[in-house]
């Protein structure tokens, strides 16, 4: 078996190119997998008094009581909690509203834990981006225990229709899509 021969003057430059190469991969790899950043923490005091008044004004002891937050991110910045906090999701999937089809993420938070949403670099970036898109998420109680569920929007209907157009399926980037937000709490 013949061996290949790479003059020297071609080794360097090799080098440099594939470790270039790789470095640029996993930073781009981090911004769009890693949930290092905190965009908002979920005050679950106020929200549960919230929708105590609010299941009280309605007088709805057997249905189910939602609170939407549609606000802007608030606290942001780096926190490690995003990564040592546990998750626990339950659904991922795209919204059945005709007109604007958003994708949605839910999840469960236990009774009596502290919780923040953490996000993506790419994600945080293109929220302080466009002012006009607000970051949405709605809590709701659960019928068989005081846990709470929490349901991320994340308004990316361009993302279904291109993934239509290519493949033929919706749900294309739904790994991608769900890996963007994430609900962390205190274990």
């Amino acid at each position: 078996m013949k061996k290949i021969i790479i003059p020297h003057q071609i080794k360097p430059r090799f080098l440099a190119t594939a470790i270039g190469l790789g470095a640029l991969f996993i930073i781009l790899l981090s911004l769009f997998i890693f949930d290092i950043l905190r965009v908002r923490v979920i005050n679950v005091d106020n929200t549960r008094r919230i929708l105590a008044e609010q299941k009280q004004k309605e007088n709805n002891y057997f249905g189910i009581s939602k609170v939407a937050f549609q606000q802007g991110s608030n606290n942001k910045g780096l926190d490690l909690r995003c990564l040592t906090w546990s998750s626990k999701q339950l659904y991922n999937g795209w919204s059945d509203v005709s007109k604007d089809h958003d994708f949605f993420i839910d999840y469960y938070l236990p009774s009596g834990k502290k919780a923040i949403i953490c996000t993506t670099p790419i994600l945080a970036g293109a929220l302080a981006a466009n002012s006009q898109k607000r970051f949405l998420y709605e809590v709701s109680t659960t019928d068989l225990d005081d846990g709470l569920y929490v349901r991320i929007v994340i308004g990316l209907s361009e993302v279904r229709e291109t993934c239509k157009l290519m493949i033929g399926s919706v749900d294309c980037m739904n790994s991608l899509l769900m890996r963007q937000a994430i609900v962390k709490y205190e274990p």
